[in-house]
């Protein structure tokens, strides 16, 4: 995976997350849920 397709997956997670009431911590949800996809994804 490209880092690019990593940071879009941020920024999309991030957003999602903003709009979240139960998340107080947007960016460190969104890094978590990267982490999980990129994780899932790679050999």
């Amino acid at each position: 995976m490209k880092i690019e397709t990593a940071i879009k997956y941020l920024y999309k997670q991030y957003e999602k997350a903003k709009t979240m009431e139960y998340v107080k911590k947007p960016l460190a949800w969104a890094l978590y849920q990267t982490w999980r996809y990129v994780d899932g994804q790679e050999d």
